[in-house]
């Protein structure tokens, strides 16, 4: 993606570990931005929206599979709102679609410390990565150039709140969907099939979640990961969860010794063990016997595009609420039409070559292809890891 990505707010402290490096002066309070780092500006003298939860009129379904509304259902965590048939013209997309076409850009948040999904081109000044591609296939949906993308750094431990609270449009920032975060934000379908795994020092003589047992597994706050070491395995064969702002400083406390191994995403630590050849990454057969019921599919972490739920602002009448729920999945519902075109068409497979194979070293499985229903959240039979 040889863009010009416009980025608010980058983290710069990024060098430990992955061999990035910020560039000098960088961190100097008082520089001027480069161009590529200005917010844009809005559209025809259009401000972006502080906040969502206004009432807005908009078509679409009222409750949904695995999301939550008035008519409750049993979640399934990868499940969303079906696509639309096909994308609408301007002018019929529903209202947070509008508000975002008037005021000119996608506002979007990215991680930038987890490469090849998202990471800074120090040198460029531009967001790369499988995520910011995704996203900017969606911003050329809405408003016909992939460039127009105003990106966001995020933390795990910050982004549904950046989402809920409007400050950005989506997140596509390796964030896992579960039944939890439903109750904060709306999700897409999945756009992403990882799990989650385990990285520990080449040669330490660590094979097994077993041979950690006492020792401390670090993971980022606010992650799945971090939730599953916590749970992983009961009475004195568990790991000790320890957690840290961000995954790279989960690397950086691993390369101090202060931690013996790191848990996250098989995509993460994919790029860390690209950049460090002393770690080395567990399989899933670390983790046999020591599961729960669900097996190895416990593991898994699909990713999803996380949308704010207008629905749950404050001060909403019922009738308001339900308005803006029904924004809410004419989003999901647009979205979801641009994520299953790109699965099945080209784009999809075009951007995990680009970004992810030589990487992850597996081959491209568009989600669609495990879920045959997509995105209903419905895998077939030996689709989870």
């Amino acid at each position: 993606m040889n863009r010009r990505a416009r980025v608010v707010a980058v983290l710069v402290a990024l060098g430990i570990g992955l061999g990035l490096a910020a560039l000098p002066g960088c961190a100097t309070t008082g520089s001027p931005l480069p161009r590529q780092a200005r917010p844009l500006p809005p559209a025809d003298g259009v401000a972006a929206p502080a906040r969502p939860g206004a009432a807005a009129g908009s078509a679409g379904p009222s409750s949904t599979p695995g999301q939550p509304g008035p008519s409750a259902q049993p979640c399934i965590a990868r499940a969303s709102v079906p696509p639309l048939a096909a994308l609408p013209p301007p002018g019929a997309r529903g209202s947070r679609i509008e508000a975002i076409r008037r005021y000119g850009y996608l506002r979007v948040g990215v991680t930038t410390v987890a490469p090849p999904f998202g990471s800074m081109n120090w040198r460029t000044m531009e967001v790369e990565g499988f995520d910011p591609a995704i996203a900017g296939e969606i911003a050329g949906a809405i408003l016909g150039d992939p460039e127009l993308v105003q990106f966001r750094a995020v933390d795990t431990r910050d982004r549904e709140a950046l989402v809920a609270d409007g400050t950005v449009d989506i997140v596509t920032g390796t964030m896992t969907m579960t039944c939890d975060r439903k109750e904060r934000v709306r999700f897409s379908g999945v756009y992403y099939e990882a799990a989650m795994r385990i990285l520990v020092p080449a040669g330490a003589g660590l094979r097994t979640v077993g041979d950690l047992a006492g020792r401390p597994v670090c993971s980022s706050q606010g992650s799945t990961s971090f939730e599953k070491i916590a749970n992983l395995v009961r009475g004195p064969g568990r790991p000790i969860a320890v957690n840290r702002v961000g995954i790279v400083d989960c690397l950086a406390a691993l390369q101090r010794g202060e931690v013996d191994a790191v848990a996250t995403d098989d995509t993460i630590l994919a790029g860390m063990r690209a950049e460090d050849a002393t770690v080395t990454v567990l399989g899933p057969e670390a983790f046999d016997g020591v599961l729960g019921p669900a097996g190895r599919a416990g593991l898994d972490e699909p990713y999803g595009v996380a949308i704010g739920r207008t629905d749950l602002a404050p001060g909403l009448s019922p009738a308001e609420a339900a308005a803006n729920r029904a924004a809410d999945d004419a989003f999901v519902a647009f979205v979801n039409r641009v994520l299953l075109d790109m699965m099945t068409g080209p784009t999809w497979n075009r951007l995990h070559t680009r970004y992810l194979r030589d990487v992850l070293r597996v081959p491209g499985v568009p989600p669609n292809a495990i879920q045959p229903n997509w995105p209903d959240g419905v895998l077939v039979t030996g689709g989870g890891s």
